[in-house]
């Protein structure tokens, strides 16, 4: 199986004149299903690359930011309740960017006792 992905890669790189992850993607998209077939190995070592994170930085961010949640509210916090809450923190930039105004309104739509209570903060 390595002798596979050696002579494999030999070949796509002699064809294909690749020189970063990129071009190769590039080069897997453009050709016809059948060629693809003939470099599945190196369509998998192409896949595994663009998945592996390239540094540990991100995951050490969200345990950083867990233990400071944990020590904060350790004592009073259900551990859902801990779950959500460090879900919430590590996806912040996503959270932001979401429409706060119109999830409210679809919440307090469909209940007639949600519009009675929330609407006026809405």
């Amino acid at each position: 199986m390595q002798n596979d992905l050696r002579v494999q890669l030999a070949m796509f790189k002699r064809k294909y004149k690749v020189s970063t992850t990129a071009d190769a993607v590039h080069a897997l998209k453009e050709m016809p299903p059948e060629v693809r077939g003939l470099f599945d190995q190196v369509e998998t070592l192409v896949r595994l690359l663009m998945v592996v994170p390239i540094s540990s930085a991100e995951a050490e961010r969200s345990f950083s930011g867990l233990r400071r949640l944990k020590t904060w509210l350790r004592s009073t916090m259900t551990q859902k309740r801990l779950n959500g809450i460090a879900v919430c923190h590590i996806h912040q930039e996503r959270l932001d960017s979401l429409k706060k105004q119109e999830i409210a309104q679809q919440y307090v739509q469909g209940v007639e006792r949600r519009r009675d209570v929330f609407w006026s903060f809405i």
